[in-house]
């Protein structure tokens, strides 16, 4: 065998190193667990904090479907005041599991992948951790961070449900610099994945909201964990 082989060889062996999947980092709601009561009932709750009625579940149903959200935001508040009042107040009471999230986590054990969940509410994570034990999904978890730690991690975000500085946190924690991929619905979470050097996989039932997703950049689009699977396959990572 020449040096030359030996060379390629090891630079082979990076390169599959590289690829190899370490962590996934989940976004929790709408994405681990499809929970559009919980997300209703907050996004009502903060309508009521500005003065003003909600509206219907039909017709919030049609705005998340559209990504129009914006649009039903009282008026002379900025989203951005209206949206850090609601992630306040985003619990868990009425989740129900993603198709296939289960079979996925299991899988991802089975190949030794560390599992973190990092949420844009701002609620303790101890209301996710009680989701998932209900679930019986805590057993297959190795964190779970919520913005509601960034006071206590000294973090900042660049822009409105920033979790970038939580993704680090947690990779340092875990002792992780290679081989991360997130999965998340909206595209805040594709930045914050991408500023981390992470790969990111849009996950959606309602294929209307992936056009903002697809106006951002995002490549791999999936509407339930089964084709998770099925991307992460494709492209190297459970090889």
């Amino acid at each position: 065998m020449t040096e030359h082989t030996l060379v390629d060889i090891e630079l082979h062996e990076n390169q599959n190193d590289k690829q190899r999947l370490r962590v996934i980092v989940l976004d929790y709601d709408q994405t681990l667990v499809d929970n559009t009561v919980d997300f209703y009932e907050a996004y009502c709750g903060a309508m009521r904090y500005y003065g003003t009625s909600c509206l219907s579940f039909n017709d919030f149903l049609e705005l998340l479907r559209t990504n129009n959200l914006d649009r039903a935001i009282p008026r002379g508040v900025s989203p951005e005041e209206f949206f850090r009042v609601f992630r306040r107040l985003y619990l868990s009471r009425h989740s129900s599991l993603q198709p296939g999230v289960r079979e996925f986590l299991v899988l991802m054990k089975a190949f030794n992948v560390k599992i973190i969940v990092v949420s844009g509410r701002e609620t303790p994570s101890w209301y996710i951790v009680w989701d998932l034990n209900r679930h019986g999904l805590m057993e297959f978890i190795d964190d779970v961070l919520t913005l509601n730690d960034m006071a206590r991690l000294g973090l900042e975000e660049s822009f409105l449900f920033d979790k970038s500085g939580l993704i680090k946190y947690a990779l340092r924690k875990h002792g992780v610099s290679s081989g991360v991929v997130c999965i998340g619905d909206y595209v805040t979470d594709y930045y914050s994945c991408i500023s981390i050097g992470g790969v990111f996989i849009g996950l959606n039932k309602y294929s209307e909201r992936n056009s903002e997703l697809e106006k951002a950049g995002v490549k791999m689009l999936a509407r339930d964990f089964y084709e998770v699977l099925v991307l992460l396959s494709q492209n190297g990572f459970l090889a």
